[in-house]
């Protein structure tokens, strides 16, 4: 059985909510300002060479700047200069070094944070014997110490199509197992990832689904109800008032929409 990174390696690949690591953002803008920094001392002693060529009274050196075969072929000329052209491959170098780290640092930046709930159960899995029991030793062991979302990155981070959704899959699927789900699920001890018991993220929005679907039409009908059994215009007023509040607050638990959406679907 793998041990140590490769344990780890392993987790990370089957459930890609736990590869959880670290995103290097100061280093990573460190870098790009060393780029830039070496990339604007390029360009400046490029304008200067090409200031030095225009005013240099050679004919063929004043051709440089309108003729790209004359500066590219200026070290076979007899007065001919060729820093010019010498400075243009080095800034064409480091200027494809810098465009490239820019472009990464820009998807790297976009990366999601880990769920905090699957960051703390990564924990306890590289912790707890019975599960990874996954001790590194090197300075990359103190990543997963601290939860840090600025820089944490997940390589597939969960997504809940509701904040219920996520509220019973963060907190209350754990209470859900401890107290009735372990009689239907049973961890596979003989797994390689030691004793995990998993829920599909899947099931979890169906569930939510199904019960604000029944819950929107219940404060729909059971509205007409009430304002048929109620005769008094000002107890009518309050409760559309409130039966509105409660279906756009139902809205924005039950569902991910768009705050534009919610008024539109509550001013139907």
């Amino acid at each position: 059985m793998p041990e140590g990174y490769a344990r780890l390696a392993s987790l990370m690949g089957a459930h890609p909510e736990t590869g959880i690591l670290r995103r290097f953002g100061s280093l990573n803008a460190l870098n790009l300002l060393y780029l830039q920094a070496e990339l604007t001392k390029l360009e400046n002693a490029l304008h200067k060479e090409g200031k030095a060529d225009a005013e240099s009274g050679h004919f063929d050196r004043t051709l440089y700047s309108r003729d790209w075969q004359s500066l590219a072929e200026s070290a076979t000329k007899q007065n001919g200069s060729p820093k010019q052209w010498e400075l243009v491959l080095q800034v064409r170098e480091k200027l494809n070094e810098y465009n490239q780290a820019l472009h990464l640092q820009h998807k790297v930046a976009k990366i999601g944070p880990p769920n905090r709930q699957d960051f703390e159960f990564l924990q306890r899995w590289m912790s707890l014997p019975s599960m990874g029991n996954v001790y590194l030793l090197g300075a990359d062991s103190e990543t997963w110490e601290t939860f840090d979302p600025a820089e944490l990155v997940c390589l597939l981070p969960r997504q809940s199509e509701s904040r219920v959704a996520g509220l019973v899959s963060d907190r209350m699927l754990q209470r859900y197992h401890h107290v009735v789900g372990y009689l239907f699920k049973k961890p596979d001890t003989s797994a390689i990832h030691g004793d995990i018991v998993r829920y599909s993220q899947g099931g979890v929005e169906r569930v939510c689904t199904v019960v604000g679907t029944v819950l929107g039409s219940l404060l729909l009908v059971g509205s007409i109800l009430v304002l048929y059994s109620v005769g008094s215009m000002e107890m009518r007023l309050m409760t559309i008032g409130i039966f509105t509040g409660a279906f756009s607050l139902s809205l924005c638990l039950l569902t991910n929409g768009r705050m534009v959406e919610v008024f539109s679907a509550t001013a139907a």
